[in-house]
């Protein structure tokens, strides 16, 4: 049966920037350390230019973000023009995920200090993939605390290093020709990190319009001012090789700068901030292949969730292999060259075909400027493709892996010949017909069959005359859900349709798919302006409250003051 799914708004434009900063703001960890390793003192004329380049990006995803509300990024803006392009958009997006958990894990265990730190990254990662087993959902109120722990040390740094940086900075002018330089640029291009990431929560946010824009204006100004100020820092330092620091430059010039001991302070805010950016990207790839598999462009079976409402398969998959990539590829400077080439591809789809869209509104200034970033993008995708080879060939397992699956899925699509005409049979309703006209209206919000919860429910609505909604939440924990979800009926609505029948009250079945599901039962209950919320007590065990923090926390927190909250310890 097609449900209608419940898609929260919980998200402002405070806790939006945050966990985007977890993702786009991770930049500054690696791109300075690159960047003097490939251009030394004359790093910081590439620098203003991709920092230029990334203004003008993130100005775009504005517009995005504006136009596409339910969600902006690649896949869900560009399957309603192609679907086969908006796929080809999510596979290099893909690619760029898996090269973000890679990468970001790695780094921070270089700034942590970390023995053998790809063993280290293999280890973190496992252990995300099990952490994720019980569905931990990405907190912007944590993601706020490491977003303004991290800012707090990137200031620190920036104040003590000012006065140096203003007058003692080396800038070389570059060196070489033009080709020479712009692949030195597309080199270390990573402050594009993250924006992509954007665009796929708008379907979460309060206002996405206002939120997107106020959350992008904050994390690009935090990006552009910090890479500027610390590029000129570094280029202060005499006698600096290239190629030193190159895994942790903004911890060597914490040390340098304030301190040797302030280097923990660094390590430790870097470290959280980047393996928070690699949880963000394995969250980010689960949700696409779910969401590609509803669309039947990815084979059903990446459908199948645990008790805990997480995709099986695509969980799996999403931790090993970053894993595999850490195997073959343990080095930072190797990585980055993986993954530009997946994040700027997905971008120059995602932009091309937005600005080429007739059926969104968009000024004419806006428009040509959209198109001039998805240009650049295209030759910078372009030059990736031809100097990069190993990102190359990267990029094409993927989108094998990716089109062999699609392939296998669209087989499996059986075309269901025309029904013979026949005398249509009654529909079984599960609205009670009203016998009494009611005094009070209860919500019972249960997730299995529970026939103790269900029949004291059931007694109280009986004896107040209350009409009773059974509301059925299922637990589904990919943050962006498409706005209607086919699943299998598994006898639940009946069993509960027949208790109510037999008991003679008026009641009423409610079945929602949902990714949070306090905020789904306080709406519905404001929906049908209830009087009474009836909840069964939390059976959840310590490390998965943790992880996925209570139900009961946050229907108290968000139902009005004039319901009632009922719990049910039996």
């Amino acid at each position: 049966m097609e449900y209608a799914t419940s898609r929260p708004r919980v998200l402002g434009w405070l806790r939006s920037a945050a966990i985007l900063d977890g993702d786009w703001g991770t930049s500054v960890a690696y791109v300075m350390g690159l960047g003097f390793a490939l251009a030394g003192y004359s790093s910081f004329y590439h620098l203003s230019f991709m920092l230029a380049l990334t203004t003008l990006v993130a100005a775009n995803y504005i517009t995005i973000c504006r136009l596409y509300p339910n969600g902006g990024g690649v896949y869900s803006s560009v399957y309603h023009r192609s679907p086969f392009l908006a796929v080809i958009g999510a596979l290099l997006l893909a690619a760029d995920y898996v090269v973000t958990m890679a990468l970001s894990v790695l780094d921070a265990c270089h700034y942590l200090n970390l023995p053998s730190p790809e063993l280290w990254a293999i280890g973190i990662i496992a252990a995300m993939g099990i952490l994720n087993w019980f569905g931990p959902k990405h907190s912007g109120g944590l993601a706020l605390l490491i977003s303004i722990f991290t800012l707090a040390t990137l200031l620190t740094i920036a104040v003590a290093s000012a006065p140096a940086a203003v007058t003692q900075a080396h800038i070389v002018p570059p060196t070489g020709g033009f080709i020479s330089n712009w692949g030195i640029f597309i080199g270390f291009i990573l402050s594009l990190s993250g924006i992509e990431a954007i665009s796929n929560m708008t379907g979460l946010m309060k206002d996405p319009a206002r939120d997107s824009r106020r959350a992008i204006l904050s994390v690009l100004t935090k990006v552009v001012l910090i890479n500027l100020v610390l590029g000129l820092a570094m280029l202060a330092v005499t006698g600096l090789v290239p190629g030193q620091h190159r895994e942790d430059m903004l911890r060597f010039l914490g040390e340098h700068y304030v301190g040797p001991w302030f280097g923990w302070f660094v390590a430790a805010s870097l470290g959280v901030l980047l393996i928070s950016a690699g949880n963000t990207a394995l969250n980010g790839l689960i949700s696409i292949q779910f969401l590609m598999a509803v669309d039947r462009e990815l084979p059903s079976s990446l459908r199948k969730l645990n008790k805990h409402g997480m995709p099986i398969i695509p969980l799996v998959a999403t931790t090993l292999a970053p894993i595999i990539v850490l195997i073959v590829i343990h080095d930072v400077e190797k990585l980055s060259h993986l993954y530009a080439i997946g994040l700027v591809g997905a971008m120059t789809i995602n932009m091309g075909s937005t600005a080429t869209d007739r059926s969104v509104s968009m000024k004419p200034y806006v428009k040509v400027l959209m198109i001039i970033s998805a240009v650049i993008l295209f030759l910078i995708e372009i030059s990736i493709g031809l100097e990069k080879h190993a990102a190359t060939m990267f990029a094409a397992i993927i989108l094998a892996i990716g089109l062999s699956a699609r392939a296998v899925a669209r087989r499996a699509i059986v075309p269901v010949p025309a029904p013979a005409e026949v005398t249509p049979a009654a529909i079984p309703s599960r609205k009670r017909r009203r016998t009494y006209i009611p005094e009070a209206k209860y919500l019972l919000a249960i997730k299995d069959v529970n026939d103790r919860m269900l029949k004291f429910a059931i007694e109280e609505a009986r004896q107040r005359k209350a009409l009773l909604f059974v509301l059925r939440v299922k637990e589904i924990l990919v943050g962006a859900l498409p706005e209607r979800l086919e699943m299998r009926l598994n006898g639940a609505e009946e069993h509960i349709e027949k208790v109510c029948s037999e008991a003679g009250i008026d009641y009423q079945i409610i079945s929602i798919p949902s990714y949070e599901v306090g905020y789904t039962i306080a709406e519905q209950a404001a929906t049908f302006g209830v009087d009474r919320v009836i909840i069964g007590a939390t059976r959840r065990g310590l490390l998965e409250n943790v992880l996925r923090g209570s139900v009961m926390r946050s229907l108290s927190a968000l139902l009005p003051e004039d319901v009632q909250l009922v719990i049910f310890g039996g």
